[in-house]
């Protein structure tokens, strides 16, 4: 059995529980409800903030814990869909893992898998019935947008998409715009170490899943969220719409270094998402942060020691741009991008 995350809700209540979790779709349906003392441990998915505060003002007592319950019924997955499909030699190369942004699939295919792509791509949306496009990336990320190439394999040629996180929408074309659902907790993250009354700029902003989390999340809060790709420009002011958050966050259009003129006021703290060149903004940054500002660092790093190497390399990159010192409070090993190589998180806080 594996230790999954469920709500803890009172016995006289489960009934209730279990018709608002399948309203949100959030329950985990392949998974057994398990029975402890007076209480129901109801299995779950991940349930955003908004959710589980509409359930606990509806239900009373709920709790999110980690529980081991027993398996009704087994998934399909696409190994075992594609069994029948492939040679059984080449099941070994079909991918693990992908993202799903929306209802667009997007995965990497192995070149052992090229004659078969269009029969992955088929046996994808067999397995994941929410899903209408699947792309198969043809190049890596590259460019001052961060945008990579994509081929259809199956389904539909629509890329225009509304992924949800954390209850927000975000509508973008993925292959228009950099957005990765890998960061969700990222996002999430950062929203809830953001303070009431705080300025905030998010210096890379895209379509805005850090700036317009933050402001759902909060009352009393100011983001400037800048960005320089005309297409996620367009994506965030939507977005900021869809989300009516147009009060909290102010897109700003244009390259950092000039569009945060546009910024009248010192922040709190900045988020730095572009972590193949973060490191030439942090004088930037700096100008634009309080005495005592945070900062919210994203950047690569290579093996061994790769949160080690990232802060020494963010601590004397702001003693020689900003004469400025502080502290690192946080780090950590955000997802792993190639051998040896890691998106390293960092929050750094400024004292001087």
């Amino acid at each position: 059995m594996v230790s999954v995350e469920c709500l803890k809700v009172p016995l006289k209540k489960g009934e209730e529980t279990i018709k608002l979790l399948d309203k949100f779709n959030f329950r985990e349906t392949c998974l057994e409800i398990k029975k402890q003392n007076d209480f129901l441990l109801i299995p779950v998915k991940k349930i955003d903030i908004k959710t589980f505060d509409e359930i606990k003002s509806k239900i009373g007592f709920v709790e999110l814990v980690k529980c081991e319950p027993k398996v009704k019924y087994e998934r399909k997955n696409l190994v075992k869909v594609l069994e029948e499909k492939i040679p059984k030699t080449l099941l070994k190369y079909v991918p693990r893992s992908f993202d799903i942004v929306g209802h667009v699939a997007i995965l990497e295919i192995p070149e052992e898998l090229k004659t078969y792509e269009h029969v992955v791509g088929q046996a994808l949306l067999e397995v994941h019935k929410n899903v209408k496009t699947v792309l198969a990336k043809q190049t890596s990320v590259t460019g001052k947008f961060r945008l990579r190439s994509y081929k259809l394999i199956a389904g539909e040629e629509k890329t225009e998409t509304i992924h949800r996180e954390y209850g927000c929408r975000f509508l973008l074309d993925v292959r228009k715009v950099y957005f990765s659902p890998r960061l969700a907790e990222e996002h999430f993250r950062v929203s809830k170490l953001v303070k009431e009354g705080e300025t905030v700029v998010d210096m890379f902003a895209g379509i805005g899943p850090f700036s317009i989390l933050i402001a759902k999340n909060h009352v009393d809060v100011k983001v400037y969220a800048i960005d320089a790709n005309p297409d996620a420009f367009l994506y965030l002011e939507k977005n900021v719409a869809l989300n009516k958050v147009k009060d909290k966050v102010f897109p700003i259009f244009g390259d950092v270094e000039k569009a945060v003129e546009k910024v009248k006021e010192k922040a709190d703290r900045v988020i730095m998402n572009l972590p193949e060149s973060s490191f030439n903004y942090l004088g930037t940054a700096c100008k634009i942060l309080k005495k005592e500002g945070m900062i919210h660092f994203y950047c690569f790093a290579e093996e061994p020691n790769p949160i080690e190497k990232a802060s020494r390399k963010l601590e004397d990159t702001i003693k020689n741009s900003c004469g400025r010192f502080g502290k690192l409070v946080y780090g950590r090993l955000v997802k792993q991008m190639a051998p040896r190589v890691w998106l390293v998180v960092l929050d750094y806080s400024l004292l001087v």
